[in-house]
């Protein structure tokens, strides 16, 4: 598997006219003329597929070359952008119990039924999917926290403050209210973090509605950046509208939504902002937002650079047309994390920008760059590594890439990250894949990680962590992975059977996307990328059966691959089913065994190890 820098896909972003039926779309991506956009002339919609409610929302085992991996459909939605760009934190784990939330609306186009939707899982087990939004009104893009005894949502309804609900973490109403703001044009797209050394700390960060989404000048800023805390768990806020020093008005025209993420972890907090035509930076607070400290990720060379000023020709010639005119930035979508000793990581897809026609109120973006860089605290300004990519599969020296759904991002993009007890950093990431193509090529959720807090990552074997082995024509997109990683890594993403999205972008036709759960082993990424594990030992942790208790059949998840034996014994050692296999998923049948206590026992090489099944 092999690395391509670049491919061959143009641009143009346009500032000027607002999008029919598309609200709350971030101003430099209203107007958009694609040179290679494939056109739709049916207007026929996708054959929907049929939402089954299950009862019990256990984790199924699915097999991923040499590892097995959990996945659950945990909600539905036809309101396909859950985010313009850097994806929202949407799920949390801690102890039993994890909380994910995501924009949902099960109607169609303008969905007024549009809120957050949030399932539970509570000790291995998910509540059915959601068919109501959690809130009483229209909102959208919601970020989901967890305080030391409360889940919280906060999401924007654009007319003025946002719209936050918090309740008992996992249990109990949900408790609505809005967080007022002196901005009369509203509040949109917010990210929220929990922090300080009791855990009751809510750190939020948005943008005042910008003047393209029917928005005002606030302070000076068409779109300005606002910093809001709570040291009370919610109850008062003793931080609002601000506006940062170094985020102000002598310094930036505006910002985009959905271009920033935050995090935090005790009393340090941080938040990064990846922008197109300005300087990309990280602010980190070791005081819980007290004061901050500004560290320059790219420093754009034209500052409060305003669209059709035309870019001098002092930069790359990225395209090789002789015109030295682009310029390498973010591409809006990256993520951040604290670790466990308050260290602060990032992570963005990389882009080029030109803007050299001063009168078609457009800049140019060129969505084939192909690299995601990361930077850790502690680095100097400007120092990035770039840590993973979109892949030359079949290792033939180019990507084979037919046309490309239309997100406003990098071939490899979409990025989230967690850190583990031993902070080991894990990123994961949506990227073009070049084997699988309807005419537009499909993404899939790949992971990298490091083992070493970010020094070096492996970043030639990352891991396709996607269940479509047999290439189901998924569209795997914005992936949210838990920033505090276990043995496990907890992810929500987005699937659906079209790349591309119906509300903005390409606007393919409606269709049912699923919302899914995905539990990946951290083992299993190191068996994902090793292809010689066969005659690894198997232990205690290597097995697993679902479900447990049992009736009727019973599967065994193997995380190592090669050839098993499988037994079933009863409490007497009398052997009353076995089996050999070369699958890491093997389904039996106990039609036959009575209700009680049994052992599974799972062999190989000489050595075994087993787990108690309980039969209904």
């Amino acid at each position: 598997m092999k690395k391509i820098y670049c491919a061959a896909f143009t641009v143009l972003f346009g500032a000027g006219v607002s999008a029919q039926n598309i609200p709350q779309v971030p101003p430099a991506e209203r107007s958009v003329q694609i040179k290679t956009e494939k056109q739709y002339t049916g207007t026929e919609e996708l054959s929907k597929k049929p939402i089954e409610t299950r009862a019990d929302q256990i984790t199924r085992p699915v097999q991923l070359k040499n590892a097995v991996l959990g996945e659950t459909v945990i909600g539905f939605t036809n309101y396909d952008l859950q985010s313009n760009s850097a994806v929202q934190n949407r799920i949390y784990k801690s102890g039993n119990s994890i909380s994910a939330a995501f924009t949902m609306s099960l109607n169609s186009t303008p969905f007024n039924d549009r809120g957050t939707g949030y399932n539970y899982n509570d000790n291995g087990v998910w509540d059915s999917e959601p068919y109501e939004r959690i809130e009483t009104q229209r909102v959208g893009w919601p970020s989901m926290i967890r305080t030391s005894d409360k889940e919280w949502t906060i999401a924007h309804q654009a007319e003025s403050g946002l719209i936050m609900n918090s309740r008992d973490i996992g249990t109990g109403s949900w408790t609505e209210e809005e967080l007022e703001t002196a901005s009369t044009g509203g509040l949109l797209w917010a990210r929220a973090a929990a922090g300080g050394e009791d855990g009751n700390s809510i750190h939020i960060i948005c943008v005042t509605t910008p003047v393209a989404n029917e928005g005002e000048i606030y302070q000076g800023l068409d779109g300005a950046l606002l910093y809001y805390r709570s040291t009370d768990n919610g109850e008062t806020w003793d931080i609002q509208d601000a506006i940062l020093p170094g985020l102000d008005s002598t310094q930036f025209v505006g910002f985009s939504g959905d271009t920033y993420a935050i995090h935090a972890r005790n009393n340090t907090v941080a938040f990064a902002v990846f922008n197109d035509l300005a300087d990309s930076f990280v602010m980190i607070s070791h005081d819980n937002g007290d004061s901050w400290e500004k560290t320059i990720l790219v420093d754009f060379p034209v500052d409060m650079y305003v669209l059709d000023d035309v870019l001098p020709e002092i930069g790359e010639d990225w395209d090789e047309d002789g015109v030295f005119s682009e310029f390498f930035n973010t591409d809006g979508a990256g993520a951040i994390v604290v670790d466990n000793a308050e260290k602060v990581h990032v992570t963005f897809g990389d882009m080029y920008y030109q803007d050299d026609d001063g009168t078609d109120d457009t800049f140019t973006f060129f969505p084939g760059v192909n690299g995601l860089s990361y930077w850790q605290e502690g680095w100097e300004a400007e120092t990035l590594e770039n840590i993973a990519y979109c892949y030359d599969l079949d290792e033939n020296g180019q990507l084979d890439l037919d046309d490309l759904p239309l997100y406003f991002v990098s071939l490899a993009s979409m990025p989230s990250m967690g850190v583990d007890a031993d902070d080991n950093v894990y990123v994961t990431y949506a990227s073009v894949i070049e084997n699988f193509s309807n005419g537009q090529n499909f993404r899939h959720i790949y992971a990298v990680y490091s083992e070493d807090n970010g020094i070096t990552w492996n970043s030639d074997t990352a891991c396709d962590i996607t269940p479509d082995l047999d290439f189901d024509e998924y569209e795997s997109v914005f992936g949210s992975l838990a920033p505090d990683v276990d043995d496990d890594l907890h992810i929500v993403y987005q699937r659906d059977f079209e790349p591309g999205l119906h509300v903005r972008g390409d606007q393919d036709p409606s269709d049912l996307n699923d919302i899914i759960y995905l539990e990946m082993p951290v083992a299993g990424l190191a068996a994902c990328e090793n292809t010689s594990v066969q005659e690894l030992f198997l232990e205690a942790s290597d097995i697993s059966l679902y479900p447990n208790p049992a009736e009727g059949e019973v599967t065994v998840a193997i995380q190592k691959a090669g050839t098993s034996e499988i037994r079933i014994l009863d409490l007497t050692g009398k052997v009353v089913l076995e089996t050999t296999t070369n699958s890491m998923i093997e389904i039996l049948d106990i039609s036959n065994l009575n209700a009680g206590m049994y052992v599974i026992e799972v062999g190989r090489n000489g050595q075994s190890t087993s787990q108690k099944l309980h039969v209904r």
